[in-house]
């Protein structure tokens, strides 16, 4: 079963797309975004400079464009994708062009866990050192692995014991 391109000939075992949707991170979006669209609305729309050192039109656009749109359509498309098939892969989009690809062979033991993201690895997001990386978007639950040179990996998900058999079953039917 070849990789090639972040795909896989082997078909999925698990699956799981999470979003970053908490309260507090879609309130950082909205609060930005909201004052942005005042603004322009007051000055592009209405007519009535916005603040007491009014921009231009061509700035408020550009600001409407990059805080107004842009940012929140950035900040949402923020996810993790996490895939077990013939191996482990791990992409979270839009930072990561390519997977963190974890092989079978890779992996020392490994088990569904709950952790605490903030004191364990500094939050949510690629956290953590090369040799305990975490991998997470919300919540408290993962899979850590232990891998075969000692260094460890937390995939956050919120079916870990799904996610936890899934790895399970990809071991077993390596050996």
């Amino acid at each position: 079963m070849a990789f090639m391109g972040g795909m896989t000939n082997a078909p999925e075992s698990f699956r799981e797309v999470q979003y970053l949707r908490t309260w507090w991170f879609l309130l950082l979006i909205l609060i930005p975004t909201a004052v942005i669209w005042w603004g322009a609305v007051q000055q592009l729309w209405l007519g009535v400079p916005w603040g007491n050192n009014p921009g231009s039109d061509e700035l408020m656009w550009f600001l409407l464009l990059i805080f107004g749109i842009g940012f929140p359509l950035f900040m949402l498309s923020i996810k993790m994708t996490t895939t077990v098939s013939d191996a482990i892969r791990i992409r979270f989009s839009p930072f990561m062009l390519k997977p963190r690809v974890i092989s079978p062979r890779e992996i020392a033991e490994h088990q569904s866990v709950q952790y605490r993201p903030i004191a364990d690895y500094g939050g949510w997001g690629i956290k953590g050192t090369r040799s305990n990386r975490a991998y997470n978007v919300w919540g408290d639950r993962g899979v850590k692995i232990t891998l075969t040179d000692g260094n460890k990996v937390m995939i956050g998900s919120q079916r870990s014991d799904q996610l936890n058999m899934a790895i399970n079953n990809m071991v077993r039917l390596q050996k």
